[in-house]
């Protein structure tokens, strides 16, 4: 069996030890979730400590007896999902408008460690456009939409990102040097945005606010990305207005939330 194929079958294991939990049985024994997976005792025995090691799992001893139950890292999980919810709820019909409006595509986008990920998209309606993908990741230090989110970070959490990239260029355009991405960080929170050109994609422009929530956290970026004859400098300043009218929107929904 290749590495790979081992790795596949490692995660089916685990997860249907998972699985053994539900509202009845909450609390399993070692030879519950054998029996109930059909595993060895020891198999299931490798696999939980696994999953206590993330905290999926956690072990209780009651009675000289020791139980398994789901552990506080679902919770967590859990927690991001249910806000990623909210916040695409909160922001589709604006995205909408932004889109109508600006006749853009719309992209929504978040934080991942050292990374955005676009978790909307309203495409553009113009027969020759851009097509974001929903999923997609992009180093925090490269284009508007990741950029915005890592200028409106804590400074000390910041500075800690700022040591840890890699700095790859995607394209020519990628913004990729230290000094030139701490300025422009301190220019995008003066301005309250940013605009790239070409840094994700060749020939393209893209313009970016922050979406923030009622603790003034930017918890999301919002952005508008076309071809570059999309943009015109007299577009480009109603643009931005129209972007800041939209999370200003999406922010008022947040609260109510």
């Amino acid at each position: 069996m290749n590495d790979k194929s081992s790795k596949s079958g490692s995660v089916e294991k685990a997860l249907e030890i998972l699985e053994c939990f539900d509202r009845k049985n909450p609390f399993l024994t070692l030879d519950a979730i054998s029996e109930r997976t059909g595993f060895s005792r020891s198999t299931a025995f490798r696999m939980i400590c696994s999953l206590e090691k993330f905290g999926y799992i956690k072990r209780k001893q009651t009675s000289g007896e020791v139980q398994f139950s789901l552990g506080w890292g679902f919770i967590e999980k859990g927690h991001l999902v249910v806000e990623q919810m909210d916040l695409r709820e909160a922001a589709r019909e604006h995205m909408m408008d932004l889109r109508d409006e600006t006749g853009l595509s719309v992209q929504l986008a978040i934080r991942d460690g050292l990374d955005a990920v676009y978790i909307d998209k309203i495409e553009s309606l113009k027969p020759i456009r851009v097509y974001p993908e929903i999923g997609r990741r992009a180093p925090l230090y490269a284009a508007a939409c990741p950029r915005v989110l890592l200028a409106f970070l804590p400074e000390n959490e910041q500075t800690k990102l700022l040591s840890k990239f890699a700095y790859r260029p995607i394209t020519e355009k990628t913004m990729n040097s230290i000094e030139q991405i701490q300025q422009q960080l301190q220019t995008i929170k003066e301005k309250g945005y940013e605009i790239s050109k070409g840094e994700l994609h060749e020939g393209t422009i893209a313009i970016a606010v922050p979406v923030f929530d009622h603790y003034y956290s930017a918890v999301a970026s919002l952005s508008v990305i076309g071809l570059e004859n999309d943009f015109s400098e007299g577009s480009i300043q109603q643009i931005i207005e129209a972007l800041n009218r939209c999370s200003a929107n999406i922010s008022f929904k947040l609260k109510g939330m």
